[in-house]
């Protein structure tokens, strides 16, 4: 729905200030009314701010203001300049045709509207009513119409109605003269300050008198609103000067001349306007038709009256039950950055703030990962086979040693087959262990290498027996420990080979690496679901073993990566938890876990006692603390400038806003319940 806001300018207020009113607002309309010498828009910099800004809202503008700088800019960027009124400031009589409404026996009140434009950067009052200035305006305009339409000097046709009453004293112009009159029309000013609010009015003498009388004609008022709130004025007059003006006479007297007056035609507009029937009525006679006809030819009257009591009265109530207020608090903050040395382990079972201790669960993952690769390099090559045997010992549960280059002899198809590999280091076999009549040799696995390089010494899997105790006659030891293979000898060769390069090794080792790093990290991640994880601890690799070693002759060679991880996970909720307490303990402040960055460093792991010491870094902001519950019960029933001097006086809030609505409410509701205080971090 289109609006429009109409912005009255002081003399002193700032330029960004207008232009944050602008951005807020959602009316499609603003309309600036500026004294004549404002400091804000006197440059064409501050015209291009606004135009820009309204093109990008898809809003227009509108300039109200005697300076004639100002309105060439304002048309120099295409903005509508309104021209301020100019017609006399004299007053003229002017017929007024508004509904009589009862006022107080001598007493006359007239409502001032006006807006407070006093702001605060840290609390906003935000209220609704945008529309007095322009009923003010509209009200201007009709005047100026009237004004205008009466010094062209049209002739009106004469109101018999609205004549005074026979004898009364008129002036040339037909206006009715008073006794003791003085002063009628002029320009009262009242510069009195009543907490900060000016008030400019003009006015007529008021009279009084102890039955309601209305007066045969009104005399203009003229309202200059300031940038104050509403007030009442009233002007009472005492009994001498009511009888003063009225002649003394009595109630009874006043009546009957009112009752001759209508008998003549002759009606005041008193009665004129109060009375709804159109025949002339003498209320020295009793009604003379019955009840029915009467609300029958009446009915459309009390319709309407009884409507304007529901619409007022529901209007009443949502004025008492509707208002409610909402504050938002940005608390006092302060910054955070200093480190805690917390203790993890499975052995907790709760937070312990006192020792810095929280409960955890341990996660070990061991992962391991072989592929096959292609040899791409190629050259001459001289080389032994190799490959790995194991040893076993079925003779004696006594350990059996063998030194270094300790010779195998392949046998194939149980017989000696001449190819012979040595041992590359000492190793002593275990002895058999014999349990419940079951034997279970000792075994040890070793490397060995042939005795001669060349394609022939690439054997496949199979038996290895101990040459020494077969050329020593030694029977029984030959049989009993023996070596046996479960892959191929392999490396062998003599000629033109495919080797596997340096870049071949290291691509493999590069490509299982990070397989095996991201397989663990996804079932660290399945496995710790809900759990905050120490990113400090990352996976490790434990070993890397290939059928091929760099520059050896293959045309394949498998490479085998192990890796594993070693981590505990907890509840961040319980970290957070002691940290609060630390906070609170040391700085009597509270932390919020969205404003902080935690790091964790320095990692002692015990897995033998399941326990993890990490060094947390903690930066960020921390917040003084704020009772909700007495802030509201503090602001109830408080105005702009109660809310004001209470907010501005609590040393730990930063800043705040306050929102009230409807646009009519201009206290904070009295029920805490409509009261919402919100605190932004």
């Amino acid at each position: 729905m289109s609006s429009t806001k109409i912005i009255n300018v002081l003399k002193n207020d700032q330029f960004d200030e207008l232009l944050d009113i602008v951005k807020t607002t959602d009316a499609s309309e603003v309309i600036f009314v500026l004294p004549k010498t404002a400091k804000s828009f006197r440059s064409e910099d501050q015209f291009a701010t606004l135009d820009d800004e309204i093109k990008r809202n898809n809003k227009s503008a509108a300039f109200l203001c005697s300076n004639p700088k100002t309105n060439e800019l304002a048309k120099k960027y295409n903005f509508d300049v309104l021209s301020p009124k100019t017609g006399s400031l004299g007053l003229k009589p002017i017929k007024l045709e508004s509904e009589f409404s009862t006022p107080e026996p001598g007493s006359i009140a007239v409502s001032v509207s006006a807006k407070n434009y006093d702001t605060d950067d840290s609390e906003e009052i935000i209220e609704g009513n945008d529309l007095e200035n322009e009923e003010l305006e509209d009200q201007g305009i009709k005047d100026d119409k009237k004004t205008d339409h009466e010094e062209e000097g049209e002739a009106e046709p004469e109101d018999t109605e609205n004549k005074p009453p026979y004898g009364t004293e008129l002036d040339d112009e037909g206006n009715v003269v008073y006794e003791d009159e003085e002063g009628v029309g002029e320009q009262i000013s009242s510069a009195n300050n009543l907490n900060g609010f000016q008030i400019t009015t003009t006015s007529a003498k008021t009279r009084g008198l102890k039955d309601i009388i209305e007066p045969s004609s009104g005399k203009n008022l003229r309202v200059t609103q300031k940038d104050r709130r509403s007030i009442k004025i009233e002007t009472k007059k005492t009994e001498d000067d009511i009888q003063s003006v009225w002649g003394a006479e009595k109630s009874e007297n006043i009546w009957s001349d009112i009752s001759d007056s209508i008998t003549k035609k002759t009606k005041t507009p008193f009665l004129s306007n109060l009375w709804p029937f159109k025949k002339t009525f003498n209320p020295k006679k009793r009604l003379k038709f019955g009840t029915k006809n009467f609300f029958k030819s009446n009915s459309r009257i009390y319709i309407s009256i009884l409507s304007v009591v529901v619409v007022f009265g529901v209007a009443f109530m949502a004025y008492l039950t509707i208002g409610k207020a909402k504050v938002e608090i940005r608390p006092r903050s302060e910054e955070l950055n200093f480190q805690l040395k917390i203790t993890i382990s499975s052995n907790f079972s709760s937070v312990d703030e006192s020792l810095n201790r929280i409960p955890g669960q341990l996660f070990t993952i061991n992962k391991s990962e072989s592929e096959t690769f292609n040899s791409t390099s190629e050259k001459d090559a001289v080389q032994k086979s190799r490959g790995m045997i194991t040893i076993y010992n079925e003779y004696s549960t006594s350990f059996q040693p063998l030194v270094a280059t300790t010779r195998f002899e392949y046998i194939n198809n149980e017989k000696e087959s001449g190819f012979i590999f040595r041992t590359l280091k000492t190793v002593t076999v275990p002895g058999m262990t014999v349990e419940n009549g079951i034997v279970t040799p000792g075994k040890i696995n070793v490397e060995v290498i042939a005795d001669k390089a060349g394609q022939d010494y690439n054997v496949p899997a199979g038996r290895f027996g101990i040459v020494a105790w077969r050329e020593k006659g030694d029977g029984a030891r030959y049989e009993k420990i023996y070596g046996n293979s479960s892959d191929a000898m392999h490396g062998g060769i003599v000629g033109k080979a495919k080797v596997v390069s340096e870049f071949d090794y290291n691509n493999a080792k590069d490509q299982l690496t990070k397989r095996i790093t991201n397989e663990i990290n996804k079932m660290l991640e399945e496995q710790s679901v809900g759990l905050e994880l120490l990113n400090s601890i990352k996976p490790t690799i434990d070993s890397v073993k290939s059928t091929a070693g760099i520059d050896d002759a293959a045309d394949t060679f498998t490479l085998t990566v192990n890796g594993s991880i070693a981590t505990v996970g907890f509840n961040k909720g319980d970290l957070m938890f002691l940290l609060s307490q630390y906070v609170d303990k040391t700085k009597g402040l509270i932390i919020i876990p969205e404003r902080l960055e935690l790091a964790y460093k320095n990692t002692v792991a015990d897995i033998s006692k399941n326990t993890f010491e990490v060094m947390v870094n903690i930066e960020g902001k921390a917040y003084a603390k704020i009772d909700k519950m007495n802030v509201a019960a503090s602001l109830a029933g408080k105005d702009e400038i109660q809310m004001k001097d209470y907010l501005g006086s609590v040393q730990d809030i930063d800043s705040a806003k306050v929102v009230l609505s409807p646009f009519w409410v201009k206290r904070v509701p009295k029920k805490q319940e409509k009261i919402d205080i919100s605190l932004i971090y």
